[in-house]
C-alpha cells in the first residue's frame, strides 16, 4: 500500500488532533462546527429583547442571539442561527456541552457507539474523547487502552499514522501494514492512507453520509468495518463488499479451499500482470455477480491504463460448480498472453459467464480462452471489443463450443476460434453472430458404441485455416459419428478457407469414414480438396466399401483442388456399399476435376460415378 503524501509537521500537528476527536475503533468522524457564541453579561431584571445578547431568557430572542455556550437552550430559538445547537429535535454539528435527549453526537458523523442512553463509564457524546473508558486515559485518547491511540506515539513523523519514536511503520501503522497495532496513531478505520477513496481497514468514505430522520436532521449511523484486502491466498470464504470498494490488488488472488464472493458495484484494480486464480491447488469457487445498474469492474491500477496491464481470471480443475461471472467488466487485461478469462481443466457446466464485457485486451491474448477439452464454459449475452489482431474474442476446443450462445456481441470484426479437438458426445452448435475460425482438425467420433450427432446450426460460418499439414473435418474415423449441417434457404451454412486470399485446396474438406454419416442441407463448401483429384474434394467419402450414408440437398461444392464430392465408386463390387443420395438444388463450380467448369455431376462427383462400388441416387 502506498504511503500518504507527506505533509509538513506544522500542518500535521494542526490536523491530527482534529482527526482523533470522535474516532472509534472502527469508524470515521468529522469535526463539529464551532460552538455557539457566548452572550454578554446578564442584566439582573432583563426579560425583554435587548440589542446585545445576554444570558437571561428573553421573551423574544435578539437578532444574532444564539444562547449561552455553557448552557445551550436548544428549545429557546424559533429558528437556529449559524453555530446554534438547534432545536432539541434537530441534532447538529455544534458540540453540545449537555446533549439534548436523543442526540447521540454530531449528525454528520456516523459513529459506532450511537447510544440512546450512555453506557456505564461513558462520559459524553460520541463526538468527544471517551477518556473514562480507558484504564489510564491520556490527553487526546480516543478509545480504550486496547485500541491504538494518539498518546502512544512519541513523535509522529509527517504523514505517519503511528509508530513509536516517530519512525513510520515501527509501530505497525495503517500507512505501511494496513493493520492496527499497539503504537498506532489511531484505528486503521480512521485514515485513507493510500488516497484511493477507501478508508484503509475500516469505514469507506461513503459511510460518512448519514440518513435523515423525520425532522430532516441527519441521524447517526454505524460505519462498515472494512478489513484491508490487497490479494494473496484465500483459504476461508470471503466477501468483497461495495462499501469497502475500490480494492487495490497487489498480490495474485489465489482461492483454494474457499469461495470468493464479490458484491455488485465492487471495483478491483490490479497492479502489473497479477490476477485471480480459482481452484489451482484445492477446490475453490468464485461468485462475482453484479447488476445492470451496479456492475463489477476488474481493471488496471495504472494511470493511464493500457491494454494488457493486468493478468486474468484463471479457472483451474478445482473450480467448484456454480462459479459465476455476471454483469461484470474486464478491462485492460491479458498481460500473460493467454486471455482475460482462462479455463484450464474446468469440468463441464461448472462456469457461467453472462453479461460480461471484455475490452482493451493485451497483445497475444484472447478475450476468453478455454484451454483444453474440459473447459467448456457457458457464455451468454456478453460483449467483446478491442480484441488484438490475430487473436480471438473466444478461443475454445471443439468440445467446448456448444456452450457459446447466439446472444453475444462481437465488435470490430472479433471472431471465435475452435482450436481443433474431438466431439465425442451429441452437441448442437448455434450461430454465435460472428465467423468461427477453425485452426485445428475436428474429429467427430464416439467412444465404444456411442454415435454422437453434431448439428451445425443455420447461418454459421466455419473458416478453416490454411496450414501445413492442412486442417480436416473428420466424421466417423475412430468410432461412429453423424454430422448434420442444418442450413435454411435464408440462413445457409458456410464452410470455407480462413486465408485472406483463399485458394483451391486450402483445407482437406469434410471427410466421412466408414462409421460415419452426413446429412447436408443448404450449405456452401469451398476451397477444400487438398489431396487433389487422387483423393480430394470439398466432401469426401474415404471408403467406398463402407456403410457410410451421405444425403445432400440444396448445397454447393466449389473451388476444390479435387472433386466437388469425392467418392471412389470404381472397382469390383463390394459389400457393404456406400450410399450417396444427391437431392435437388446441388451445384458445382470451379473444381479441379472439372477444368471446363461444366458443372455436371459426372465431372464433379467421382471418380467412377456410376461404378459398382457405391450406390448413388440422383434426385434433381
Amino acid at each position: 500500500m502506498t504511503r500518504l503524501t507527506q505533509r509538513s509537521l506544522a500542518l500535521l500537528f494542526v490536523v491530527a488532533p482534529l482527526l482523533f476527536m470522535g474516532c472509534s475503533s472502527s469508524s470515521t468522524s468529522k469535526i463539529d462546527a464551532a460552538p455557539a457564541a457566548k452572550d454578554g453579561p446578564p442584566a439582573a431584571t432583563d426579560v425583554l429583547n435587548v440589542p446585545a445578547p445576554d444570558a437571561a431568557p428573553d421573551a423574544l430572542p435578539a437578532p444574532g442571539e444564539v444562547g449561552p455556550a455553557v448552557n445551550p437552550d436548544a428549545a429557546a430559538d424559533k429558528l437556529p442561527t449559524p453555530g446554534d445547537v438547534g432545536p432539541a429535535l434537530m441534532p447538529d454539528a455544534a458540540p453540545d456541552a449537555l446533549p439534548v435527549p436523543g442526540d447521540t453526537g454530531p449528525a454528520v458523523t456516523p459513529d459506532a457507539a450511537a447510544d440512546k442512553l450512555p453506557t456505564p463509564g461513558d462520559v459524553g457524546p460520541v463526538g468527544k474523547p471517551d477518556a473514562a473508558a480507558d484504564k489510564l486515559p491520556t490527553p487526546g485518547d480516543v478509545g480504550p487502552v486496547g485500541t491504538p491511540d494518539a498518546a502512544a506515539d512519541k513523535l509522529p513523523a509527517p504523514g505517519d499514522l503511528g509508530g513509536t519514536g516517530g519512525v513510520i511503520g515501527t509501530g505497525g501503522d495503517a500507512a505501511v501494514d494496513s493493520s492496527a497495532a499497539t503504537g498506532d496513531a489511531g484505528p486503521v478505520a480512521t485514515v485513507d492512507a493510500t488516497g484511493d477513496g477507501n478508508a484503509d481497514g475500516g469505514a469507506a468514505a461513503a459511510d460518512a453520509a448519514a440518513p435523515t430522520d423525520s425532522s430532516g436532521a441527519a441521524k447517526d449511523s454505524s460505519p462498515v468495518a472494512c478489513t484491508p484486502f490487497i490479494g494473496g491466498l484465500i483459504a476461508a470464504d470471503l466477501t468483497l463488499t461495495k462499501a469497502c470498494s475500490p480494492y487495490r490488488i497487489v498480490e495474485y488472488i489465489q482461492v483454494n479451499g474457499a469461495i470468493l464472493t464479490i458484491e455488485p458495484g465492487v471495483t478491483l484494480s490490479f497492479d502489473g500482470d497479477i490476477g485471480i486464480e480459482i481452484g489451482n491447488s484445492d477446490t475453490g469457487g468464485l461468485i462475482a455477480v453484479g447488476t445492470t445498474q451496479d456492475p463489477i469492474t476488474f481493471t488496471s491500477s495504472a494511470s493511464p491504463p493500457l491494454p494488457g496491464d493486468w493478468g486474468a481470471i484463471r479457472l483451474f480443475d478445482g473450480t467448484m460448480p456454480g462459479t459465476q461471472i455476471a454483469y461484470a467488466k474486464l478491462d485492460y487485461c491479458g498481460a500473460d498472453r493467454s486471455g482475460c478469462i482462462v479455463g484450464d481443466g474446468v469440468s463441464p457446466s461448472t462456469v457461467t459467464i453472462d453479461h460480461v464485457t471484455i475490452d482493451h485486451v493485451g497483445a497475444d491474448s484472447d478475450g476468453i480462452l478455454e484451454w483444453d477439452n474440459d473447459s467448456n464454459f457457458v457464455i451468454t449475452n456478453s460483449t467483446f471489443s478491442n480484441i488484438p489482431d490475430g487473436q480471438y474474442a473466444i478461443s475454445s476446443q471443439a468440445s467446448s463450443f456448444a456452450g457459446i450462445s447466439a446472444g453475444n456481441t462481437f465488435n470490430g470484426g472479433a471472431m471465435i476460434e475452435i482450436a481443433g479437438g474431438t466431439i465425442s458426445s451429441t452437441a448442437s452448435w448455434v450461430d454465435p453472430g460472428t465467423p468461427v475460425a477453425v485452426t485445428g482438425s475436428l474429429w467427430l467420433e464416439g467412444l465404444g458404441n456411442d454415435n454422437p450427432v453434431l448439428t451445425i446450426g443455420a447461418g454459421m460460418t466455419l473458416m478453416f485455416a490454411a496450414t501445413n499439414p492442412p486442417v480436416e473435418f473428420s466424421v466417423g474415423f475412430g468410432g461412429a459419428g453423424s454430422l448434420v449441417i442444418a442450413g435454411t434457404p435464408t440462413k445457409r451454412v458456410t464452410l470455407t478457407s480462413l486465408a485472406p486470399s483463399p485458394d483451391l485446396g486450402d483445407w482437406v474438406g469434410v471427410e466421412v469414414w466408414g462409421s460415419g454419416a452426413a446429412q447436408i442441407s443448404y450449405a456452401d463448401i469451398s476451397y477444400a480438396g487438398s489431396d487433389g483429384v487422387s483423393g480430394g474434394g470439398d466432401l469426401i467419402v474415404e471408403n467406398g466399401n463402407s456403410a457410410a450414408q451421405i444425403v445432400v440437398d440444396h448445397s454447393s461444392f466449389t473451388y476444390s483442388r479435387g472433386y466437388g464430392i469425392y467418392v471412389d465408386c470404381a472397382g469390383p463390387t463390394v459389400t457393404p456399399q456406400t450410399t450417396v443420395t444427391l437431392n435437388a438444388g446441388i451445384t458445382y463450380a470451379h473444381n479441379e476435376s472439372d477444368p471446363t467448369n461444366t458443372g455436371d455431376p459426372s465431372d464433379n462427383v467421382g471418380p467412377g460415378l456410376n461404378g459398382p462400388n457405391c450406390t448413388i441416387h440422383h434426385h434433381h
